[in-house]
């Protein structure tokens, strides 16, 4: 029997988090993925077997080990390629592995409590002769005894029996309860059903489960045109090649990647395999899984986020169980265990919404793209305007490129035309709709056709525009808008931290018109009444959302055609498909144009290009009018044309000039504290240190950039101020080393104190 287990401690403190050696006792039959008890530093935790050894290494040969307490499961729980994708998630997000674990298996939520145990019996005489002599023992006595196991937590039965510690310590001394720790987890045990005989292989497609067979539906529903035939063969192709593949399905709205999705899938079920297709949006999972239900049935399940535990728990089961073949979810899915996974989607690739906010902040794609790796399969990423570091990877032959250029059935894309909200001015029209826009509503009205007008309000922040001349106050050193703080009332630079006040003229032309810009979709409700007052809107926004049904309903009701237009956000701009709506609006494309992000002309041109896809989906053909102060500018332009080609040649160029991904990393800290004064020094502190780090060989002669510190683009938020300094350069290694070497220098100087850090690879916003 093996002597040795090698623990990894389920703590979230970075100076903990790494695995330690403990004794295993003889009772004790412990094996890889494993759930145990251990003592660390005089507390007990919960911890994960991650090896099992006879051989020590050398600098513990001659240390006194710590036994392990007990076996949370009794039979394996994660399975080793799932323990390996967490320890690749810590070391890549920068975060610890005790968040990484509880991420890829959220099944280990649970903590060890102190729990009162009842030893004696109330018809013992002594137990007895208490209900004269200490009331309160008694009444404690009764209340365990009324516990189920003869056990509760202690501040559960502090609570239930109202006694002084002094009491159970009484009990405790006259042997009539002890105090023992045990481990309590959500759901604990239920998913251990799936597995037969608790026994699991290095190989993860070995597996031993418990699957029940089912039929599988081959019946196809829908024709498949020519290139969406191509598409299928070449993924097909790629997955019988056994070897891990990227590919990027490039296909424009329209063209029927749904159901190049869903012959996949059902070729990959023949086959014995499972499948995972990520949506961007909780709001999509079940309009996306009513479509897959329909030929695969009760095959397919759907996870998200916003799961209750004891549903994501029966989920699981039923994954593990074999049940489960095809998971349709958020980004959360992607860790789904599937026991046979051989391809994952992500659907609209490109969207931010991929991407964890919280730690560990890891992208889909990245996970599925290592997932992949280990279990030899397929990532496909399809997208009508797939992100520029996907389609760039895709040009320099990293991964393929599948592209699809038709729209299926007799629709073809759009029109697009732009109109110039500074000549509207000129005519003095100071409406928030053109006089064009306005004519075709009218038109649309009269046709009995829909119209979806878009306004992205995610712009928190204001930039300044002259309304005269579309001229946009743009930081020297970044190229990117500055945004205004009404906080000191300057213009910031959320990248360098160049500062300046707001002029009163345009630098440019001279005129006064020079404003802070910024709407948002109830004023552009509201003033749609004001101007068709008889006309039915719906709106799709966050805040029209809140309840779990809303978003469904909202959209029912507008395929019932019991609205005229619906007024939405980036909500509406993937995923939907009417056949009357015939126009779309967008109300102000420079509110994304201008954020302060050097991403934001290429998110400006996939909304567009996104929104106006929803346009002349059927028979009928579409319009589209795009509102904007920069009518010449190049994002605005080429979504226009529908031209994603020309757009990424341009993009890729300036990003290249700048020295913006792809063409190096950034890692992003963001220092936060409740007081302005401490965030501010902690930043300065941390900035000094990793100027400093500047000075090491290695780092120096690396073209690595610091920039900052400088306010975040939310100076404040949930009372708690923050700032952010960012380090950019080719090589992530080195970029992780030298954070790793500055941010340990930060930890050990006063301002520190009470800062938090959260650090990010790559981050998609600023």
């Amino acid at each position: 029997m093996l002597g040795y287990a090698e623990v990894l401690v389920d703590v979230a403190n970075r100076r903990l988090d790494q695995s330690y050696h403990y004794l295993i006792p003889e009772s004790l039959d412990l094996k890889l993925g494993m759930r145990v008890l251990v003592t660390l530093q005089n507390r007990k935790v919960q911890g994960l077997v991650v090896n099992v050894t006879n051989d020590l290494p050398d600098e513990l040969t001659f240390v006194k080990l710590k036994p392990v307490l007990e076996c949370v499961d009794q039979e394996i729980l994660i399975p080793p390629h799932l323990i390996q994708l967490a320890h690749w998630l810590a070391q890549t997000t920068i975060c610890s592995v005790a968040q990484s674990l509880h991420t890829v298996w959220p099944l280990l939520n649970g903590k060890v409590e102190e729990w009162v145990i009842l030893l004696a019996s109330l018809s013992d005489s002594d137990v007895q002769t208490l209900q004269w002599l200490d009331s309160d023992a008694f009444r404690a006595i009764k209340v365990l005894s009324r516990a189920r196991s003869k056990g509760i937590s202690l501040k559960t039965f502090l609570k239930r029996a109202d006694i002084s510690g002094a009491t159970i310590e009484k009990l405790i001394q006259h042997g009539w309860a002890k105090k023992e720790a045990r481990f309590v987890s959500i759901g604990e045990g239920s998913v251990k059903k799936g597995l037969r005989g608790g026994r699991a292989l290095d190989n993860p497609q070995n597996l031993e489960y418990e699957v029940k067979e089912q039929k599988i539906s081959t019946v196809r529903t829908y024709d498949l045109t020519v290139e969406q035939a191509i598409t299928v063969k070449s993924v097909m192709t790629a997955l019988a090649e056994g070897t891990p593949h990227t590919i990027l399905l490039h296909g424009v709205t329209g063209s029927g990647k749904t159901d190049v999705y869903r012959e996949v899938i059902t070729q990959i079920l023949a086959q014995g395999g499972d499948a995972i297709l990520l949506v961007p949006e909780i709001s999509l999972t079940s309009q996306v899984a009513r479509y897959f239900e329909t030929q695969f049935g009760e095959q397919v399940i759907v996870l998200h986020s916003g799961l209750r535990p004891r549903e994501k728990i029966k989920a699981w089961e039923d994954i593990l169980a074999g049940l489960k073949r095809i998971v349709i979810g958020a980004r959360s899915a992607v860790f789904a265990p599937l026991l046979n996974l051989r391809l994952i989607i992500l659907d609209e690739e490109h969207d931010g919404a991929y991407k964890q906010d919280e730690n560990p902040k890891y992208h889909a794609r990245d996970v599925a793209r290592q997932r992949m790796e280990q279990l030899k399969g397929v990532v496909l990423l399809g997208s009508a305007t797939p992100s520029l570091e996907a389609y760039a990877a895709a040009q320099s032959g990293k991964i393929r490129l599948l592209t699809m250029t038709r729209r299926i059935g007799e629709s073809v894309l759009p029109p697009v035309e732009i109109v110039d909200m500074r000549e509207e001015l000129i005519r003095g029209n100071r409406s928030i709709f053109s006089l064009l826009l306005q004519r075709k509503l009218q038109e649309r009205l009269e046709r009995g056709e829909q119209t979806m007008l878009f306004l992205n309000r995610r712009g928190y922040s204001t930039f300044v525009v002259c309304r005269e001349c579309g001229y946009v106050v743009i930081c020297p050193n970044c190229d990117i808008a500055l945004t205004y703080h009404t906080q000191g009332q300057a213009m910031r630079c959320h990248y360098c931290n160049h500062k300046e006040l707001p002029p009163l003229s345009c630098p440019k032309c001279g005129s006064r018109y020079i404003r802070f810009f910024g709407q948002g979709t109830q004023r552009v409700e509201e003033e749609l009444q004001g101007l068709l007052p008889e006309v039915s809107v719906l709106r799709l926004d966050f805040d029209t959302t809140r309840s779990g049904e809303a978003h469904h309903t909202i959209l029912e009701s507008f395929r019932r055609q019991e609205a005229s237009i619906l007024v939405g956000t980036q909500m509406m701009a993937k995923g939907l498909d009417f056949p009357n709506v015939t126009l779309v609006g967008v109300i102000a494309a420079d509110q994304t144009l201008n954020m302060p992000d050097f991403r934001a002309r290429e998110r400006t041109f996939q909304l567009l290009t996104q929104v106006a896809g929803r346009a002349g989906r059927s028979t009928k053909p579409g319009e589209v009018i795009i509102q904007t102060y920069s009518p010449t500018d190049g994002a605005i332009v080429r979504a226009s044309q529908h031209d994603f080609q020309r757009f990424f040649w341009e993009e890729i160029g300036y990003r290249k000039e700048r020295k913006y991904p792809p063409y190096t990393h950034i890692i992003r800290v963001l220092l936060l504290h409740e007081k302005e004064d401490r965030v501010i020094n902690g930043a300065n502190d941390l900035g000094a240190c990793l100027q400093q780090g500047m000075q090491d060989p290695k780092f120096g002669n690396n073209e690595l950039d610091i920039l900052g510190p400088a306010p975040a683009v939310l100076t404040r938020l949930k009372n708690q101020w923050r700032w952010q300094i960012s380090v950019k350069g080719r090589r992530l290694d080195l970029l992780r080393a030298f954070l790793h070497q500055g941010v340990q220098s930060f930890y050990k100087g006063p301002a520190s104190s009470g800062v938090m850090l959260n650090i990010e690879v790559d981050p998609l916003s600023s």
